[in-house]
């Protein structure tokens, strides 16, 4: 086992008193955003105590068939195919999908051969790789996810009752198989009818038709909100096209290519494939793509299936998403050690207090907000301590 540091972003929709105060480590004094755990070049790991000060990937690479195990050394990979992070969410993220993998080849393909550069503000795929996600809760949690049935979606934007919407609700109620993605194709245009004050009019009309109280699932709350934030994105009017879902602590999202969705407030632990892949639609000041976002997305209504919840031995909750490229379980030790057995390269990652993890030769403690890396054969192993483990592999490698 390897311990390792992990690294936190201080992106601005993160909290002050996020990552510290949601896994117990260090506040590092500015807005926590994120937690890193893996091997990604934008915030490899460095092993704690390596003489060298070498990070993960970089010990990975220097033995992939040792670390990364037969399977994966033979197909080609040089570090790990996931990336484990916790989210500290103050303030909405921009609207985004991912490709899948056959579209992100196509999609790096053609910039490569454009002669697009991979640090261009303007360049869509940084690799080659699909980017699904899955989230689960660590508190309340909001987001959008997934369209609305467009029948319910044209009743709320009529409750606007602006008449420069007149377009997208013909859209939306033309009964059309496509109706929505016409929709979102209007809203995202560029033309005189859709601008800053058109998200002005919006941002007016929904203030006036937000419920009494405090009902978080209220759209034109979150409309109203986003426009605080973004008053000249017209995107703003997405709360009422896509499904607003609340997590509690415990429950699971599955992002998968194609699921246009941006988080809105709350926390919780992520793993997704280890790709750089955003196709942003708004709420950004970044580069927005909008042939190629519609291009993508899949404009279906409903929420994607959450991961199977499974809990194959005592301490053991696993959330199946059905990737290949990882999984996630927590590990609960309560009074009695819980014995886990990885079998294929796993990040393990402490919260809200230290975990023991000792196998037959050699044991750590990980501290909260802290992580190890576990190769595979390095097991069976005794996980003890107040914490709770967040197990992160891939997508064969947990107990079912």
């Amino acid at each position: 086992m390897l311990l390792l540091s992990t690294t936190v972003k201080s992106y601005a929709w993160g909290r002050t008193d996020g990552i510290a105060a949601l896994v117990g480590s260090e506040p590092t004094g500015g807005p926590e955003a994120e937690l890193w755990v893996g091997t990604h070049p934008a915030g490899p790991s460095v092993v704690v105590g390596d003489p060298e000060g070498r990070t993960l990937a970089e010990v990975i690479a220097s033995d992939p068939r040792r670390w990364l195990g037969p399977d994966l050394a033979g197909a080609g990979f040089t570090a790990l195919p996931f990336l484990l992070k916790v989210l500290a969410i103050g303030q909405p993220l921009s609207l985004q999908a991912h490709p899948s993998t056959s579209q992100a080849e196509a999609g790096f393909d053609r910039e490569e051969a454009n002669g697009i550069s991979l640090d261009d503000p303007g360049r869509t795929y940084r690799d080659r790789s699909a980017k699904p996600e899955a989230l689960v809760s660590l508190t309340d949690t909001w987001a959008m996810c997934g369209f609305r049935p467009t029948e319910e979606a044209v009743a709320l934007v009529e409750e606007l009752d602006l008449a420069r919407l007149a377009p997208l609700s013909e859209h939306l109620g033309s009964g059309r198989p496509n109706a929505m993605e016409e929709a979102f194709a209007w809203l995202l245009g560029t033309g005189s009818e859709v601008g800053p004050s058109l998200a002005a009019e919006i941002a007016q009309a929904a203030k006036q038709r937000v419920a009494v109280g405090d009902d978080r699932a209220d759209p034109f709350r979150w409309t109203t909100e986003l426009s605080a934030l973004h008053p000249d994105d017209p995107t703003i009017l997405s709360p009422l096209l896509l499904n607003v879902v609340h997590l509690a602590e415990g429950d699971a999202v599955h992002l998968p290519a194609g699921n246009l969705h941006a988080y809105l407030s709350g926390a919780g632990v992520e793993v997704m494939s280890a790709s750089d892949n955003v196709l942003r639609g708004g709420l950004t000041p970044k580069h927005v793509d909008v042939d190629e976002l519609l291009s993508i997305v899949r404009f279906e209504p409903g929420v994607p299936r959450p991961p199977r919840r499974l809990e194959p031995e005592r301490g053991v909750t696993v959330f199946d998403a059905g990737e290949s490229s990882f999984a996630l379980a927590l590990i609960e030790a309560g009074g009695e050690p819980v014995v886990i057995d990885p079998q294929r390269p796993s990040i393990l990652l402490a919260i809200g207090g230290e975990v023991d993890v000792a196998g037959a030769d050699s044991g750590v403690t990980i501290d909260g907000g802290a992580a190890a890396f576990v190769a595979p054969g390095e097991g069976p192993l005794a996980v003890s301590g107040p914490g709770q483990l967040w197990w992160a592999t891939v997508g064969d490698g947990l107990p079912t």
